[in-house]
């Protein structure tokens, strides 16, 4: 029998079955789109929806799936996109993704009301406006009264294939108006949200929550008929992507730690207690009684190598190839969609320093490949002071796949860095429909991934990338005031 794991990604679902032992037996990729318009950057839920059937309809109709079928499905799943909807479930207007800033000046006056820390005690999130709630506060047309309520993605997608519209604790916390703690929907952030939308804002406009790996519902037969599954199938809730990508690479309580590099690049690891983050960038937010993850990251991530990509008109591949052997004396801040969480700037943009007449492109292709590397000393540095411990670095996501980068970033970084091959964030979906029905007893008794042979730093660059690393965190200090300058005057502009 096999686990259906479905990525609800930011550029395209993936559908993936596994064994139950979490070997890989088919996947198929579908894009999605995604606009953009000035702050606003927008999915169409609607054509997620139709992305999923047709991704898991190619995988259920493989050999290896019909021979082996699926016995139950979940999913991995894009923070902080929030879907409209009317009272059928259906989608109203396009969702915000993660990198959408419309909720800015709602945050700001949501954090007046409430204070950063008291933000932060409650939801486990650092004050920001990528989260769900300040989106909705942000009183777009057809998202206040119009509205029947808001649902998160997977939330949307569960209902509309026959489940409640349940979403799990990690995504839940992904909105930022849910209490970690009470594991339930926080009256005192929604009640400050509504005050600024101008419009109520309640618990039960929003989903149900409950723990990645419970039950929510089963496959209706209208979904069974577009998808090539069996009508009664068990759809089990999922988890925010970086968990799901957590428990597919094996990540454990004190390491191995994992490190995600996809659209954005994100470092999660796993704790028995919540950690004390008082004041910090970190985001914490529960997986299972006993288990809580924290994470932190760059919101561009492979964005940022997509736009250089696009910029110098070559195939990120090919970027790879001829990237430069030495070291350049060049730094990169690859904040193109904000600061990473640790810093939690939504202002930051991004910044090449060291160009010159002799500067090549090899060069900057290789910059922009460090700072990821220089990213993750800075995380790893930040969790070891808060007494967080870390173990080994794996990687998972497109990032990891090509040796050369991963090199690169772990000799940027001065850590060993361990690939995972696969779809990760899919398998720890498919690994969490076996939580949910039996297969596993807990999230801690979850198959190991193998890892393949581990980038490690170069010892003869070691010096170099140390003093490297301290100029990344001095570049970030010294040129914020001229950035935010910058950008508030570029919005003020629009």
């Amino acid at each position: 029998m096999s686990l259906l794991g479905i990525d609800l990604g930011t550029s395209g679902v993936r559908a993936a079955a596994f064994t139950e032992a979490g070997e890989p037996l088919a996947e198929h990729a579908v894009p999605t789109a995604l606009t953009r318009d000035g702050a606003l950057v927008e999915t169409y839920a609607e054509g997620v929806l139709t992305a999923v059937f047709e991704a898991v309809a190619q995988v259920a109709s493989s050999p290896a799936v019909l021979t082996d079928g699926v016995t139950a499905l979940s999913f991995s799943v894009q923070g902080e996109a929030v879907v409209p909807v009317d009272s059928a479930g259906r989608a109203i207007a396009p969702a915000p993704v993660s990198m959408d800033r419309r909720g800015t000046h709602a945050a700001s006056a949501i954090g007046d009301r409430l204070g950063h820390a008291t933000f932060q005690r409650i939801t486990g999130q650092p004050l920001h406006p990528m989260f769900s709630v300040f989106k909705i506060a942000a009183g777009r047309p057809g998202w206040g009264v119009e509205a029947a309520g808001y649902r998160t993605l997977d939330a949307f997608v569960a209902a509309r294939l026959g489940a409640d519209a349940v979403a799990d604790y990690s995504i839940a916390a992904r909105t930022g108006a849910f209490d970690v703690e009470a594991r339930a929907w926080s009256e005192e952030v929604l009640a400050a949200a509504g005050s600024v939308a101008g419009f109520p804002l309640s618990a039960d406009r929003l989903p149900a929550v409950a723990a990645p790996g419970t039950v929510i519902g089963t496959l209706d037969a209208a979904a069974a008929d577009r998808t090539g599954l069996a009508a009664g199938t068990p759809i089990v809730a999922g988890a925010h992507d970086q968990a799901a990508s957590f428990l597919g690479a094996g990540g454990r309580t004190g390491g191995p730690a994992v490190f995600a590099l996809g659209s954005s690049d994100c470092l999660t690891v796993l704790t028995g207690d919540r950690p004390d983050l008082t004041g910090t960038g970190f985001a914490c937010y529960p997986v299972a009684d006993g288990a809580w993850i924290t994470l932190a990251g760059t919101a561009a991530g492979g964005w940022a190598l997509e736009w250089l990509s696009g910029f110098v008109g070559q195939p990120i591949d090919e970027l790879f190839a001829e990237t430069a052997e030495t070291p350049p004396a060049l730094l990169v801040l690859p904040y193109l969609a904000g600061s990473g969480t640790l810093d939690n700037d939504p202002l930051a943009t991004g910044v090449v320093a060291g160009l010159t007449l002799d500067t090549s492109r090899a060069e900057v292709a290789r910059a922009f490949l460090e700072s990821t590397g220089y990213e993750l000393a800075k995380i790893r540095a930040a969790f070891e002071s808060r007494g967080v411990a870390i173990g080994a670095v794996r990687a998972v996501g497109t990032g990891a796949a090509n040796a050369s980068a991963l090199g690169i970033r772990a000799s940027a970084a001065g850590v060993a860095v361990h690939p995972v091959a696969g779809q990760a964030s899919a398998r720890g979906a498919a690994l969490l429909a076996g939580l949910g029905t039996g297969v596993f007893g807990s999230i801690h008794d979850l198959p190991d991934a193998p890892t393949g042979p581990p980038a490690l730093p170069e010892e003869r660059h070691a010096d170099w990338y140390a003093r490297q690393r301290r100029r990344f965190g001095e570049l970030y200090t010294s040129t914020s005031p001229t950035l935010h300058s910058l950008t508030t005057d570029k919005e003020n502009h629009r």
